[in-house]
């Protein structure tokens, strides 16, 4: 079997612009719930859901590799209450400007962003108690998101990449970590240690917040 081994990403420059190239190309092929985005959403899809980890937290970003290819990922960060303050003025508001400049006319994910920006719509993890969300900033603080190749799923690549994730967050003293996920990967990060910590009804699909103590 072709063995996996995980790195963790820095800034992009040299070797590193292929890997982050590699992981908006893998963000885009599996983040239709494990399928495929259609082609003409990959542009503002991959900039809208790596962009923010690759500015703000490069080093907290892992890619599993096997024979030079990157089969797996995880983005993530330690202070999750952080991230949002940065991303909100220095990347959505940005994105927003790029929007109204018909940089991504016609694309319905620049649309849906619009209006959860503006709240016309909301976005899953807002659904969820204000007081859930306070306990997640403070026990923990730390998240994650994760996608493996179709060909790779139920080889390991995804234990090994939380494994990496997780020796890190210890080293660095933080408590715990959250993730949102559907019903699919529930059963992959219950049976790694994760404990359901909330559920709520979403356009009529159960969406899960689990915890992960480090």
């Amino acid at each position: 079997m072709t063995s996996v081994t995980v790195r963790r990403l820095s800034a992009r420059k040299g070797k590193e612009a292929r890997d982050w190239n590699a992981v908006y190309d893998l963000c885009c092929r599996t983040g239709n719930n494990g399928q495929p985005v259609a082609r003409e959403r990959w542009n503002f899809f991959g900039r809208l859901w790596v962009e923010p980890y690759e500015k703000f937290f490069p080093q907290w970003t892992y890619v599993a590799e096997a024979e030079k290819v990157v089969v797996g990922y995880l983005t993530g960060c330690p202070n999750s209450r952080w991230f949002a303050k940065a991303k909100l003025w220095r990347f959505e508001l940005p994105l927003l400007i790029d929007i109204c400049r018909r940089h991504y006319s016609g694309n319905r994910d620049a649309r849906r962003f619009v209006r959860q920006f503006f709240r016309f719509e909301e976005r899953p993890e807002r659904v969820f108690p204000h007081a859930l969300r306070q306990m997640l900033q403070r026990d923990y603080p730390a998240h994650l998101h994760m996608n493996v190749d179709a060909n790779w799923r139920g080889s390991g690549v995804g234990t090994k990449l939380l494994e990496h994730f997780f020796a890190d967050l210890h080293e660095a003293s933080i408590a715990g970590v959250h993730l949102y996920c559907g019903p699919d990967p529930l059963g992959f990060y219950l049976g790694r240690g994760f404990k359901e910590l909330g559920r709520v009804q979403f356009r009529g699909v159960p969406v899960y917040v689990l915890g992960g103590r480090c």
